[in-house]
């Protein structure tokens, strides 16, 4: 046989994969070509211009986290103006907590990207150009010290309506109060939560080398979206708000209490029988309204204990010193003129309000990070806050216990 004769086994291997290759070239011959779709998104795995375009599609056609995804692979690739769609459709979907991450998290690879946005949308997200905002100086006597902080633009729209409107009323312009500079912070960096219907929580502890200068005794931070609160010289307000909601938290700097139904959490720790605040009796031992008209004596002329619901959950009864609603059940509602007095009585003694500087000793303590407690603790005793001079004369770091809704 010749060498070059195949044998039939290798006859059928020949023509299997002679037929094979035929098969192959008709299914590239029937094959339909891809889509202009399909070229679009093999181009935008290097090309930010095609990117852009199938976010503009999906846009169209409302798929709008799809769009958004598409967005940000674009502004990847550099495409121009596809980081301010993104930034933009990303608050709309995800909130201005979620996009400020998402750009700080770009920032710390690309620096330069943020060159390009405009200021203003920067500084809706907290990317401040300046720290500090200058504001019309306050009168030099203050009993009181607080450092308005604020994590975005629209914040910072909030505090100075807020500001404007407090010096233009009655009743909180007469207060021996300062707001100092505004202080601005990224909003990546406070990172305060955006959850309606639960209480703002913020990252304060990035706050402590302010705190740490002791020029203020109090912090006002508006960010976020939630429930309004004061805890522990902290007063946490909402981006958006109005002035009753800060003259209610700011109430509680000074010791008033919820006339409303606290939850049972919160009851347990403020509902003590015999505790006595500027604004509320808590218990109905004689004993109890002996001490309060002997520290409040402007409130016996016009007293009319009112039973409250702010111990209802503890079973222990609290009143009020007056039949009149007020602020402190409803804060939209009016500030009684003896609520007035007893505030301005309670602002005379500041250094028995605690001070924020107080609440980061606590902090630090719970670090063992001693040196940090013992110069927040200093300065908490610098303002004359009681318990801070008692504990370094003791060296027994101590609990705060103030909160406040």
């Amino acid at each position: 046989m010749n060498s070059t004769t195949l044998s039939k086994p290798g006859r059928f291997r020949f023509k299997s994969r002679l037929a094979g290759f035929f098969l192959f070239l008709c299914l590239l011959s029937c094959q339909e070509p891809p889509t202009e779709e399909q070229r679009l998104l093999q181009r935008a795995a290097t090309d930010g211009n095609a990117a852009s375009e199938l976010a503009r599609r999906r846009l169209a056609a409302d798929d709008l986290p799809s769009a958004l995804d598409w967005w940000r692979a674009a502004a990847v690739l550099n495409a121009e103006g596809a980081l301010q769609h993104a930034l933009i459709l990303q608050q709309r979907l995800e909130g201005k907590r979620s996009t400020a991450q998402w750009l700080a998290a770009q920032v710390q690879v690309d620096a330069s990207m943020l060159q390009p946005l405009p200021a203003a949308l920067l500084a809706e997200l907290g990317f401040w150009q300046h720290s500090v905002l200058a504001v019309q100086p306050e009168p030099q006597q203050c009993q009181l010290k607080i450092q308005p902080v604020v994590a975005t633009a629209a914040a910072e729209r909030s505090y100075r309506k807020l500001h404007q409107h407090w010096q233009q009323d009655p009743q909180l312009a007469s207060l021996p109060v300062c707001f100092l500079p505004v202080l601005r912070i990224h909003a990546a960096v406070l990172n305060c939560s955006e959850q309606p219907g639960q209480r703002i929580q913020c990252d304060y502890r990035r706050l402590g080398h302010r705190v740490q200068q002791g020029q203020f005794q109090q912090l006002l931070i508006i960010g976020g979206r939630g429930v309004a609160s004061f805890n522990n010289g902290i007063m946490q307000l909402p981006e958006q708000a109005d002035l009753a909601l800060l003259r209610h938290e700011f109430l509680h700097i000074a010791g008033f209490l919820d006339e409303y139904a606290l939850a049972p959490v919160a009851a347990r720790m403020v509902c003590k029988a015999g505790r006595i605040a500027p604004n509320l009796l808590v218990g109905d031992d004689n004993s109890t309204l002996q001490r309060y008209l002997q520290r409040y004596p402007a409130a016996a002329a016009t007293l009319e204990l009112t039973p409250v619901d702010t111990c209802q959950a503890v079973g222990i009864p609290a009143y009020r010193p007056i039949a009149t609603l007020n602020s402190m059940r409803h804060y939209e509602a009016d500030l009684p003129p003896l609520y007035l007095t007893l505030l301005q009585q309670e602002l005379t003694q500041s250094e028995r309000l605690m001070p924020v500087q107080y609440y980061f000793a606590y902090l630090a303590r719970q670090n063992e990070a001693w040196q940090q407690w013992y110069s927040y603790m200093q300065l908490a005793a610098d303002f004359g806050y009681p318990p801070a001079i008692q504990a370094l004369a003791s060296l027994a770091p101590e609990q705060p216990t103030e909160s406040g809704d």
